[in-house]
């Protein structure tokens, strides 16, 4: 089953297998419920989309009690029409929170993206972020079960992220995904805390961490089709 609780067992027991075909079938086509809170209250969710407390303590409840129910199209609209975290859902996206994750050899993941910063089409491109969605036993999630913002063709880069070993100093997030953006959600993504690279002041990009022997990272496609010349290119 490919739910969140599969990953948290998968990740805690490598060799664990997962579960038959038919069972992801059926769970393919359903929005997980919301099985665990890990914000308790209102005020703990409403840091995640208002840092600076502005935001109306009646306004704040509404929110949390839409979320805990997982009332995902009228949390949005509420959301929407009172310009709250500019038009991103809360919590980073997701549901069913369970944090410090840790990262073993073996496992993969992918995600889409841009480079960062100017980039010509020779060469590698720098890639960075902090999310991704698993890959387990070769299933990947569609593009609209990760619930992002723009259209597919819009990303330059579909890549996979293979963790090459167990000494990553730091630990993920996972969770479900709100469906949002007009997007079916309910996939799942591990959000990455990565650290910030004292050389840049800035987050490590997957290069970094690639260069530094964690992972590897491959280019699958380009959905945007502007460099579909660099598909198989390793970063390594």
């Amino acid at each position: 089953m490919k739910n969140l609780f599969k990953y948290i067992l998968l990740f805690a027991i490598p060799l664990l297998s997962v579960a038959c075909k038919s069972d992801d079938e059926v769970l393919d086509n359903r929005i997980p419920p919301v099985m665990t809170l890990f914000y308790q209250n209102a005020d703990e969710l409403a840091k995640t989309y208002d840092p600076s407390g502005k935001v109306s303590e009646s306004l704040r409840n509404q929110a949390f009690n839409l979320y805990k129910q997982g009332k995902w199209s009228e949390l949005e609209t509420l959301f929407k029409n009172n310009n709250l975290n500019g038009g991103w859902p809360p919590a980073n996206g997701g549901y069913n929170i369970i944090d410090n994750v840790s990262f073993t050899a073996g496992q993969k993941y992918d995600r889409y993206s841009g480079a960062i910063g100017s980039f010509s089409g020779t060469g590698t491109p720098t890639l960075g972020g902090s999310f991704t969605s698993p890959i387990i036993d070769g299933y990947t999630y569609t593009f609209s079960q990760r619930a992002l913002n723009n259209p597919e063709t819009s990303y330059d880069f579909y890549y996979e992220i293979d963790v090459l070993n167990n000494l990553l100093p730091f630990k993920g997030q996972i969770a479900d995904v709100i469906p949002w953006f007009n997007q079916v959600g309910g996939g799942t993504q591990m959000m990455w805390k990565i650290p910030i690279d004292p050389m840049t002041g800035y987050q490590k990009t997957w290069n970094k961490l690639a260069q530094e022997g964690y992972i590897k990272v491959t280019i699958i496609k380009s959905p945007s089709g502007k460099y579909n010349n660099l598909a198989g290119t390793v970063i390594q």
